[in-house]
Formats: structure tokens, sequence, C-alpha cells
């Protein structure tokens, strides 16, 4: 008569071991007849079987362990909803599928490895991934470009020839740590690749599986909860006190550097009044901006949330706008670099910064990139509310796609916001703004209550105050008349 296993753990006790806290080295949970789950100090679970196996080349029995599969990621939490990725019963069937083999003279691990091997070209996940990286045609050639860069520097070497119905979720992890590790061992910890590497792993799951037809389930999803978090570096900009002195150093800029372009502080002046990305503002074309409105409309394809995206343009906005018109309105871009013959560089905006001492000394180190930063924590003090300043920033709410801001959300209200901040940022020049840090309570209540009085709807108005200012600011007749008749 068999007799029957006594096992050693349990459904309800595995889910225990799940939730305890994390050793400070690797355990091993004994099951019975070598099979044991592994307890890293990660919080990751596993299960493996140990075994002796001897090769034609051995002279003797090697101890030997078959990686069956993973129980818990180790970022997933043990909540109602948890459902292990290989169950207790999976793994003793799996232990004994494997001992089955042993007792045919098989290795198991090597009969795992030569199920891997037995494919054909086409069933490798590096020739669907490419085939599903080439058939997107919804993202730009660089991001195109940056997919493939991607698979073929950090997917492929892992498990590019993998045949794709033989990758396992502990291959995709092991992908994905792997990544990490290779940046991390170079100081840059703070990239993300690794997240958008198991992200693409997962895409192309689903492509194999929705478009061509695999048999398979997709085991990558979900699997960036066993990698480490991304922790996104915060742009480098200065504090808002410090904010009136670059305003004034940007100013100064051309009398400070004769040789300096237009282009250069013609665009930092304008990221301080609109707060673009860098990107979006070296690509601004002439043909964006709408004078019947005052505003810059961005077309999805330029923007990172590929969404459409108006920008109202304040007054000061328009003059500085203005001043380029001479130099560049041939070439069909606001910002142009004549000696290189494309759109301007960032790298322009950011030699600026460095000229003017934002490098640490003697003024905090600033980029381009700095100025969406110091405008959103501006706005902020200023009492504009959330909705109408990440709407501005062009933020979308990645929670929940449904929530996708239409085209022209607010647009009143944000041409009021802007136009308040140009005028803000003058008060800073002048150093007449005022300092919210030093208000009490009453005060700032007292001084946002008579802002909202004074405010009006300035898309009722643009065209009279630009035509005023721009009369204030001296500009030629000839192209203040060449302005007023693109806005009839």
């Amino acid at each position: 008569m068999t007799r029957k296993q006594d096992y050693r753990l349990t459904d309800a006790g595995v889910k225990a071991i799940a939730k305890q806290s994390t050793p400070i080295k690797v355990t091993r949970h004994g099951d019975g007849n070598n099979l044991y789950l592994i307890q890293h100090p990660n919080a990751s679970l596993f299960w493996q079987m140990t075994y002796r196996y001897q090769s034609d080349k051995d002279l003797k029995p090697k101890q030997k362990t078959y990686q069956i599969g993973i129980y818990k990621p180790a970022k997933q939490a043990i909540d109602s909803t948890f459902k292990p990725e290989v169950s207790l019963k999976e793994a003793r069937l799996a232990r004994d599928k494997a001992q089955a083999l042993l007792s045919d003279g098989v290795d198991p691990t090597e009969h795992k490895n030569h199920e891997k091997n037995n494919f054909e070209q086409k069933d490798l996940f590096r020739v669907i991934a490419k085939s599903y990286i080439n058939e997107r045609s919804s993202t730009t050639p660089k991001n195109v470009q940056k997919l493939h860069n991607y698979l073929d520097k950090h997917i492929t070497p892992h498990i590019g020839d993998y045949p794709i119905a033989s990758i396992t979720a502990q291959d995709v992890i092991k992908t994905g740590l792997a990544i990490q590790t290779y940046f991390e061992e170079r100081g840059k910890w703070t990239t993300d690749t690794s997240h958008k590497c198991v992200a693409l792993i997962s895409s192309v799951f689903e492509y194999a599986i929705n478009t061509l037809g695999y048999d398979i389930i997709n085991i990558a999803y979900g699997r960036n909860k066993a990698l480490r978090p991304h922790k996104p570096e915060r742009m480098k900009a200065i504090e808002q006190h410090q904010f009136p002195k670059l305003l004034r150093n940007i100013d100064q800029y051309g009398a400070d550097n004769p040789n300096a372009h237009q282009q250069t502080i013609a665009g930092m002046q304008l990221m301080t009044l609109c707060f673009v990305r860098t990107k979006e503002l070296r690509f601004f074309e002439w043909s964006e901006i709408d004078y019947h409105k005052n505003v810059w409309r961005i077309p999805a394809h330029k923007m990172k949330m590929r969404q459409d995206h108006i920008i109202p343009l304040s007054p000061q906005a328009m003059v500085i706008i203005e001043r380029m018109r001479p130099l560049t309105e041939k070439t069909g871009y606001v910002f142009y670099n004549f000696e290189r013959s494309k759109p301007y560089s960032d790298v322009w905006f950011n030699q600026a910064l460095k000229r003017m001492g934002y490098t640490g000394d003697p003024y905090p180190k600033m980029t381009g990139h700095g100025f969406r930063q110091l405008a959103s924590t501006g706005l902020y003090e200023l009492q504009f509310s959330q909705n109408l300043i990440e709407i501005q920033l062009a933020h979308l709410e990645q929670s929940s796609v449904k929530k996708r801001y239409d085209l022209s959300a607010h647009l009143a209200e944000r041409q009021m916001m802007m136009n308040q901040w140009a005028n803000h940022l003058d008060n800073l020049r002048a150093g007449t703004a005022v300092n919210f840090d030093l208000l009490t309570p009453d005060e700032l209540k007292k001084e946002m209550s008579s802002r909202n009085e004074q405010t009006t709807d300035i898309a009722l108005h643009d065209k009279d105050i630009l035509i005023k200012s721009l009369q204030e600011q001296g500009i030629p007749d000839d192209l203040l008349e060449q302005l007023v008749s693109f806005m009839k």
C-alpha cells in the first residue's frame, strides 16, 4: 500500500509566511520530497526543488536546483485579492513531473532548457517584439527608435532568443532586476528604463495574443511590482525667492553677453511666461499662433502626452514672440538655429543659465526644464486652482484615461491666469510683488479677494490689451500694422 505523503506546508501556512516580515537572509521552508519555498530578503517567494543528477560527463552525482516558479513577487501585497503565480498545489505537481523525469534518467533542468530551445525562428521573443515596435503607428520615429534600443540593448540579451510561449514570469522579473542592476552600477539609479522595458515586454505579449493569435497568457503583466520603484529626478530649479533675480539676469543677459543669440534671450523669457517643455518651445511654429484668440495651439504629435494643447498668450508673451518675427518668420519656426539650419536647441538655454552663474555658485543649479517647476509652485502660491494649473502644465492624469481634458477646457479662466502670471512676473522684476510667505491668513484672504475682484475675462479684450502693450513697448508702426492684420 502506498504511504500518504505527510506534507509540511499548507495554503494558509504559505500565505502566513508571505505576510511575515522579510528575513535578513534567504530562508528555506520545506514541504517534503525536496520541494522548498524560498523566502528572499526583498520579500519575494519562489519554489525550488533540490535533486542529485549524474550526467555522462560527471564522475559522481551533483547537487542541483530546479526552479519551479514564483509564488509572490517582491512588491506584491498580500490582501483579499492576492492570487499566487504558482500555488502550493501547482508547485507539487511540477515537482512530481520533475521527479518522474529523473526516474527516466532525464535532468529536469536540461529538459526545461531544451524545451525553450525547441522553436521556430518566428516564435522568438525578439522577432515578435520587433514586429510589434515596427507596427506602432501612434508613436513618433524617435520613440520607435527608443523602443528598439530598449529591446536590443536591455531585453534581448536576457530573453530575446526564447520562444515567447516558454517565457515565465520569473524570466521577466529577472530581466527587469538585471536592467536595474546595470544602471545602479553606473550610478544612474533614478532611471526608469527597467520599468519601461518590463512594460514593453508586457505590450509584446498583448500583441502576440491579440494580433498574432498566440494561445498564451500575458505573464509579464504586473511584473513591474517586483522591481524597486522608480524615483523621478527632481528638475533642477531655484527657489521662489530667487526668481526675481533670475528674471532680471535674463533681461540683462544680452547686455552682458553681446554675442548672445536673440533666440536664447527670447526663449528664456517666453519659458518664464508660458512654462512649456523645452522641446515644445524649440519646435514652436509661426503657424501655431491663433491671433484671433491670442493662443498658441500645439498639435498632439509634439506633446509628451500626445494630446493637443492650448497656451493662452499674455500681452507680454506676444511682445516677445513678435520680437522674433523679423528674424525667423521665413523659417517657419519662432526659434531657429541659422548656423545649423534647424530648430533651436535647448543646449543654448542651459548654457546661458550656466553663464549667468546657475551652476551651484553663486546661484543654485537651474536648467530649462526648471521654469515649469517655478511656474507650478508660483501659481499654487497665488492660489490658482489645482485643476487650472495642471491643465496648463499639460499634466495628463494617468490614473484614469477617461479624465482626459478637453482641448478648450477652462480656456477663459486659463487666459486670466496666464495674464495675471505675466503681471506677477513684472512685479517680481520691479520688486513690488506680494511676498505670500510673510502674509497672515487674514491678509492673504484679503489679497486674494482683491485679486478676484480685479480679474476680467481677457478673452473679450485681448486684442486691445495687446495693441496697447505693443505701443508701450515701442514696437515699430509697420510691425504693429502687420500684427493687427494677422488678428483680423
